[in-house]
């Protein structure tokens, strides 16, 4: 009798057919069926009734569902605790600045209830240098904007897009992004940047003209001199923004959006893989609970809404 057959079970107590157990279990219907004939044989009774169409769960099978749930959920929490229990250590982790101020902490805040025993040492810096760190051994691993060269040895785990977006002052009039960028001063996000030479990059695919005025390496920064009027700045949407943020208008561009990438980077046989491999996974379900739409609803204001 396997853990296996005995979640698949649940799986069709509670989706009431097989073939929503099937799905639930990412199985076929017929490995479902002789997932169940097989823990029927060991158990020595029916768990189903299949006079009717689709079979339904026999009195003992009802019956047994409440045990088995219980088994399962002491199954699981073993494997949590174990898990727990092996992600301990300390992580010195690179991350480029935007990501610091945006979903990094709300990580880091789940990453110390879940494994107490794990310490994550930041350093900040620009993708280039973090990934040159990594590689010197300087850094176990490094959270970076676009992997656009060096890499060679690495494992590159994308976990967020944010498209490129144009920021404006409050005040600025209802128009198109590309007619708000020829008529106001551009701050350019520094080419040193991999993000800011995605961001002159798409300028020059698109054949955007811009006035240059000032070219800052941070998105608190460039925000900052948007909201003040002193003019408008091409950025990634942020996928959790800073609560802190000062307003700004954000407006897309026309046709299909440009993406910079977020991922984590480190190498596969490092001590420290599984340090950053259970960061990894907390940052994927931190931008995925961004993404819902509850937390959508609930989340804090800062820079305004995208406007077409």
């Amino acid at each position: 009798m396997s853990i296996r057959d005995l979640k698949t079970f649940l799986a069709i107590a509670e989706g009431g057919s097989f073939a929503a157990a099937a799905k639930a279990v990412h199985r076929t219907q017929s490995a479902v069926t002789v997932q169940m004939q097989s823990l029927e044989e060991e158990l020595g009774f029916a768990l189903f009734d299949r006079s009717k169409r689709p079979p339904v769960l026999s009195e003992a099978g009802r019956a047994l569902v409440p045990r088995i749930a219980e088994v399962v959920q002491v199954y699981d929490q073993l494997f949590r605790d174990a898990a727990r229990s092996l992600v301990e250590g300390h992580l010195r982790l690179g991350v480029v600045p935007s990501v610091i101020t945006g979903v990094m902490p709300r990580a880091l805040v789940a990453l110390r209830a879940k494994y107490p025993g794990l310490h994550v040492e930041l350093t900040m810096g620009l993708s280039k240098d973090l990934l040159e760190r990594v590689q010197r051994g300087t850094l176990d691993a490094a959270i970076l904007s676009d992997l656009l060269e060096g890499g060679a040895g690495l494992l590159w785990s994308p976990f967020a897009r944010e498209p490129l977006v144009l920021i404006a002052p409050l005040d600025a009039p209802g128009r198109k992004a590309e007619e708000l960028l020829s008529t106001y001063p551009f701050i350019r996000y520094t080419r040193q940047a991999w993000v800011g030479q995605i961001i002159d990059r798409f300028l020059k695919q698109r054949r955007l003209r811009v006035e240059e005025a000032m070219t800052l390496d941070t998105l608190e920064a460039i925000t900052n001199m948007v909201h003040h009027g002193l003019g408008v700045s091409i950025i990634p949407l942020r996928t959790t923004g800073d609560p802190f943020a000062l307003p700004v208008r954000s407006i897309t561009f026309s046709g299909a959006p440009t993406y910079r990438v977020i991922g984590l980077v480190h190498a596969p046989d490092h001590p420290k893989a599984s340090l950053a491999e259970a960061l990894l996974s907390e940052l994927k379900d931190q931008v995925q609970q961004a993404n819902s739409p509850a937390y959508g609803r609930g989340k804090p204001s800062g820079a305004a809404s995208p406007r077409p």
